[in-house]
């Protein structure tokens, strides 16, 4: 009986240290040449969308010992230096010029010597003409009052929609009004009715996108 036990710890001691060894050569395979040192990444990243362009937004608590971040996507690359930041600011990267299309940016930093972080992928739509041809303006309807004003009537006017009214007033200065969203009614009181309103719907197209986009404007005639 003692004689089992024996062969039995044997052979788990065998197994054992012959596992032990496997990891090891696993660990130095991944290991390379050396230790692999990682530089602290932009946190928090998200993207804002626009039209014909993106801005990246992040924390840099993380990076302290970076010294650059680097943005790529498809064939091209974007660097900025992150010199006189300090670890509690945001880092904002603003990409411009860009064609309409569904993008993937890979984003990472590197330090003085060249160590990268891990690498960040983020999706990100930039609008363009497609995007404003495929958009409703805001519909309405509007009232001549007897006393000289305009009231316009609004059938909707989203969360993710303003409006703009530009007119000449009596004194024959240009104004604008923005009406927000959720508005029902808008009264001129001042307008100059020969030169009539330009009316211009202006879209975003989600919440955390970089701006509204302008629809091609309307022109009311008052007359």
């Amino acid at each position: 009986m003692k004689k089992y036990i024996y062969i039995v710890v044997v052979l788990f001691e065998f197994v054992f240290l012959s596992s032990c060894t496997d990891l090891v050569g696993t660990f130095e395979d991944f290991q390379g040449d050396g230790e692999i040192i990682y530089v602290g990444k932009i946190d928090s990243l998200k993207v804002h969308e626009g039209l014909h362009k993106i801005q990246l937004e992040g924390y840099l608590y993380y990076a302290e010992t970076a010294e650059e971040v680097i943005v790529k996507w498809n064939d091209q690359q974007y660097s900025q230096s992150l010199e006189g930041y300090e670890k509690t600011d945001t880092l904002k990267i603003l990409l411009d010029n860009l064609e309409e299309d569904l993008y993937v940016f890979d984003i990472y930093t590197v330090d003085k010597k060249q160590n990268r972080s891990i690498i960040t992928t983020i999706q990100a739509n930039v609008y363009g003409d497609k995007f404003i041809a495929a958009q409703n303006p805001v519909t309405y309807t509007y009232t001549l009052n007897e006393d000289g004003s305009v009231t316009f009537t609004w059938n909707e006017i989203s969360k993710l929609m303003k409006v703009s009214l530009d007119y000449v007033d009596v004194s024959g200065k240009e104004k604008a009004i923005v009406v927000p969203f959720s508005t029902i009614t808008t009264e001129i009181p001042d307008i100059q009715m020969a030169n009539g309103v330009k009316i211009t719907t202006w879209i975003k197209p989600n919440e955390d996108a970089l701006e509204y986009i302008s629809l091609p404007a309307k022109y009311e005639d008052l007359k």
